[in-house]
């Protein structure tokens, strides 16, 4: 794990293009647009002559565009066209003689964040002379604690995606960044003359102070104007629960290390979640066997990683949670006025269980309100933990974070109606890609074609950039100054990791332009902005914060509210409606693809659902009983229709769903024509959504569709363990009286070998995995695959089960499928002692180390797979294509110079992260120190925001992994083979309430 201070701060400045500028101005006036629009003009955009340096002569032939001088620069030049390093405008020296602090060969680790719901994530991310290769969490950072999750992971691969946007269009067609530029300030004077009484925006939530200064700027610009917030998965409902309970609208957070019993009412708090990585850290730690442990209850329509975690979990349709939550209220607080609803036997004792749980841990407990759920709930939950004394210790609750609360259908339809009384004459948009986020019958679509001037930036051109007149290249977060606040509101800074590969702006400096402020950089801005903030040595505290990645002390601090009976009576009369009867449809953000933004990232299309383990498509999830009904299959098509809005899917039974609900996962579906990967993939669910109900909905119509099944490509298909002792877990009250487990002991027991033990003269590495811990979140899995280079192979492969993964999560249900209890198990190489793939291997490619490694000499490989053939645990990977040869120069750049990119036809597995270990033995010899327990940390162990996965050595008897093989929950893996797994098992341990069994 990287010190502070090999943390360096990185300052490179944003490119600037040069190039073209019109002949004519190109913002239009309401007339101007509306003629345009009657009767189009053929071109838009003329060519001025600063293309070249001063001084310079364009060639002869070069007369109307770029392309024609690109053709005469020949083959080698024009691969800078394919997306090479452009060098910054500023003066570059060669280091004959190197920089201080930069050994090549040897990674510099940068703290920056990125950004999700308008929360900043703290990061570590390593970086080989100048190219990320490798996001991690920062250790010091209250939102990752030094995890990372799959979508800030693999937001590496986004970054050198060659299908992102690269040139600046306006309507269509390509121009210079340099010209928009001036041309956005020119229209910004204009608009200032009537204070941009028809300027409106339609931006990201965001919790960035400088973001706010920019935006503070503008609306004092242009007093006139107009500014509102949109994301497709608002937290609107969740503060306005906290105003109709508290009376203003609140942040609130968990600290769930202070939490004895859990409530999780159709919340997915250990995933997708702003502070997820954090509350997964403070959960899994109270699950220790050892100490007080945990209880989580969970009540959700579909199968969530939460829901997989808890002790007992109930299926709810989203409807009926209001009623859940109000029955929970009225055994807790009688005095609160709530009359209990009646529910369905197995709900009512739940909730009943429950509530007399959290009754006897009062002040020692949490109850969770989903984003998905309707403010009523989330004002039950914060009445219910008012109540129990939670609050100011596990619930904390503060001013928001983001600018902008309201961020929900609402805010899309004022600006609708505004563009519709012909009140907008320029729009800017940088919130995500709205036409495919926002709600269609908003009419958003429409709206934008009776807006003369829609400026919009997005990484990728999308479906809103094809309606867009100006659309500008956005910077990806490593390639821009920036700040954040954590989820605890812990001042967060970016710094960019390279210069923009695609000439890409931050919503700052597009912001800045409409000031006329082209000149003033984002890191200029920064500086200026936290000034106040340092003492008389600016220069090295703001050093200082950079490297560190975040200023402590900054957290917010918790404000004391008390309820008002008052005005939370409208939410509990809300919560006692009965719902409407009929088939219930349910949206959820995706696990891989979240509402879309992350549809076109390869590594996250190829990364199997933690649940239903789907790569490269989403279904519509019908329960067993739901899909027997309906005579429906996995695979069959199924037309969907709500309130007249009509979508074909494809059907898929998942154990767990709950009973007469559809759950549709968002941001598939994509039509843009550049959005690479992302299109074609899988149905878009947004198609379905409505304003009044963005989230859930009754009366779906669903219907059996003619034709043939739709094949999905799915890498784990058998649900159960049939017996077999794989995945164990044990009951807590069991495992504390000591009581045998035949099943667990059968799996610990030695039996002799045939051949002699191997000495092992220095270390002995070895790994342990708790089951207790693990989520099956897929953190580790991402981990993997940007550490050692692992190709992707796309859905017609891995239909053919040939997906390249050294890393799988293994999902199992217990129990009936209507309603099992699940159980997930990380499987990797687990490095045989006895290793059945040695003895089959006619070149002896796959062989053991002097330190119990199980290796693969690819050089000597010739691909027989005698190996794959004898391995029981199906962990080693045959790259049947060359998967690694198509990629471009840009992509070439994530790369790991420290783990070979493996050509076709070898075989590849885990290697324990062979290449960390010998950078720490290297170290170790320089520093002339023993390696010592904890200075080797695997990809995978350090990902893993629940800690399940810890690596070392057998050899110290004191090392946390030796500890852990000695305790009585320990195993090996298929230990009847008697294979000797280097790598050994936890069974998971359940915390049961008596009272439900």
């Amino acid at each position: 794990m990287p010190s502070l201070e090999q943390k360096k701060s990185l300052s490179l400045p944003v490119l600037d293009g040069q190039g073209r500028l019109p002949a004519r101005t190109l913002w239009r006036s309401p007339e101007e647009h509306a003629a345009s629009q009657a009767a189009p003009s053929a071109g838009d955009i003329s060519i001025a002559s600063p293309e070249f340096p001063p001084g310079a002569e364009p060639p002869p032939e070069f007369t109307s565009s770029r392309r024609s001088f690109v053709q005469l620069l020949g083959a080698g030049v024009a691969l800078g066209a394919a997306g090479c390093f452009t060098k910054p405008g500023e003066k570059m020296a060669p280091y004959t003689k190197r920089p201080l602090d930069l050994t090549p060969g040897n990674a510099l680790h940068y703290a920056t964040c990125q950004t999700r719901a308008g929360i900043a994530t703290g990061l570590l991310v390593t970086a080989w002379e100048g190219r990320p290769t490798k996001i991690e969490g920062n250790p010091d950072h209250p939102s990752s604690l030094g995890a990372a999750g799959v979508f800030e992971q693999a937001s590496l691969q986004s970054l050198y995606d060659p299908q992102r946007a690269r040139e600046v269009r306006h309507r269509g067609a390509g121009s210079a960044l340099r010209s928009f530029q001036l041309e956005l300030s020119a229209h910004g004077q204009r608009l200032r003359k009537d204070g941009g009484a028809r300027l409106r925006f339609l931006l990201e939530p965001s919790a960035s102070p400088l973001i706010a200064s920019v935006r503070h700027e503008l609306l004092s610009a242009f007093p006139k104007a107009r500014a509102r917030a949109y994301a497709s998965w608002s937290r609107e409902a969740s503060y306005e629960g906290a105003r109709l309970a508290f009376g203003a609208p609140l942040e609130v957070r968990y600290d769930l290390a202070q939490a004895a019993v859990i409530v999780a009412l159709d919340a997915d708090f250990l995933s997708n979640e702003p502070g997820s990585l954090a509350l997964s850290r403070q959960f899994a730690r109270r699950r220790e066997p050892t100490a007080e442990m945990n209880r989580l209850y969970a009540a959700e329509p579909q199968l969530t990683v939460t829901g997989s975690t808890a002790d007992h979990r109930v299926r709810v349709r989203a409807a009926e949670i209001a009623r859940l939550a109000l029955a929970i209220l009225a055994q807790v607080n009688p005095a609160a006025g709530a009359a209990a609803p009646t529910l369905p036997p197995e709900q009512a004792k739940w909730a009943s269980a429950a509530a007399k749980d959290l009754s006897r841990n009062k002040g020692r407990s949490a109850v969770i309100a989903g984003e998905r759920q309707g403010p009523e709930v989330h004002a039950i939950a914060l009445a219910i933990n008012s109540a129990l004394g939670n609050l100011g210790k596990a619930v904390l609750t503060h001013a928001p974070l983001v600018h902008e609360v309201r961020a929900g259908p609402s805010e899309v339809r004022g600006l609708v109606e505004e563009i519709n009384r012909g009140e907008v004459d320029t729009l800017v948009i940088t919130a995500w890609n709205p036409l495919y986020a926002a709600p269609r019958d908003l009419g958003l679509a429409e709206a934008l074609a009776k807006v003369p001037n829609v400026i919009y930036t997005s990484l990728f051109e999308d479906e809103t950039s094809a309606r867009a007149t100006w659309f500008v290249p956005a910077a990806h977060e490593l390639e821009a100054w920036g700040d954040g606040r954590a989820h605890d509101g812990t001042l967060t800074f970016r710094q960019p990791l390279l210069a923009p590969l695609y000439g890409g702006v931050s919503e700052v400096e597009l912001l800045s332009a409409l000031l006329g402020e082209t000149e003033r950089t984002p890191y200029q801005r920064l500086r200026e902005l936290h000034k106040s903030k340092a003492g008389a040595d600016f220069e090295t505290t703001f050093t200082k914060w950079i490297s560190d990645g975040l200023l402590p002390g900054t957290a917010a601090a918790h404000e004391v509210h008390a309820l008002k009976p008052e005005s939370l009576r409208p939410a509990l009369d809300a919560a006692a409606r009965v719902p409407a009867e009929g088939l219930e449809l349910v949206f959820a953000p995706d696990y891989k693809a979240y509402d879309g933004r992350f549809a076109n990232n390869a590594w996250l299309q190829e990364l199997p659902d933690p649940l239903s383990k789907l790569t490269w498509d989403n279904a519509a999830l019908v329960s067993p009983a739901t899909a027997k009904r309906l005579a429906l299959e996995s695979g069959d098509l199924v037309d969907l229709e709500l309130r007249g809005r009509k979508l074909r899917a494809a059907a898929l039974v998942q154990p767990g769903q709950a009973d007469e609900c559809i759950t549709l996962p968002l941001g598939y579906g994509r039509t843009a024509t550049t959005e690479g990967v992302a299109r074609g993939v899988g149905f878009d669910a947004g198609a379905l959504r409505s304003a009044a109900a963005p989230y859930f909905d009754r009366g779906l119509q669903l219907n059996k569709a003619a034709g043939p099944a739709h094949r999905f490509a799915i890498t784990h298909s058998h649900f159960t363990m049939e017996g077999r002792s794989l995945a164990l877990d044990v009951n807590l009250m069991e495992l504390r009286e000591h009581k045998p487990n035949e099943e667990l002991e059968e799996q610990r027991r030695d039996h002799p070998l045939i051949y002699e033990k191997i000495p092992y003269a220095g270390n002995k590495w070895a790994m342990a995995i708790d089951l207790s811990k693990c989520t099956g979140c897929s953190a580790c899995v991402v981990a993997c695959q940007a550490e050692n280079n692992i190709p992707v192979v796309g859905k017609e492969q891995v239909e053919k089960s040939r997906e390249m993964a050294w890393l799988r999560i293994d999902r199992y249900f217990e129990g009936p499928l209507e309603d099992p209890k699940v159980i997930t198990q990380p499987v990797a190489c687990v490095h045989c002692e006895a290793a059945p793939c040695e003895y089959v291997c006619p070149v002896n490619a796959t062989v053991h180390s002097d330190e119990g490694i199980n290796e693969m000499v690819y050089n000597r490989c010739v691909g027989t797979r005698y190996c794959s053939n004898n391995c029981p645990y199906k962990v080693r990977r045959f790259n049947f294509l060359r998967y690694n040869d198509d990629y471009t120069d840009v992509e070439k750049m994530r790369f790991n110079p420290d783990v070979t990119v493996r050509a076709r036809g070898v075989m590849e597995k885990c290697n324990y992260c062979v290449q960390r270990v010998e950078r720490v033995r290297i170290d170790s010899r320089v520093a002339g120190q023993p390696m010592k327990d904890g200075d080797v940390v695997t990809a995978c162990q350090q990902a893993c925001p629940a800690e399940a996965i810890t690596f070392g050595s057998l050899h110290d008897p004191n090392s946390r992994v030796s500890l852990l093989q000695k305790e009585e929950r320990s195993y090996r893996l298929l230990n009847e083979l008697n294979t000797k797994p280097r790598t050994w098992h936890m069974a998971r341990v359940r915390n049961p309430n008596p009272e439900l069994g």
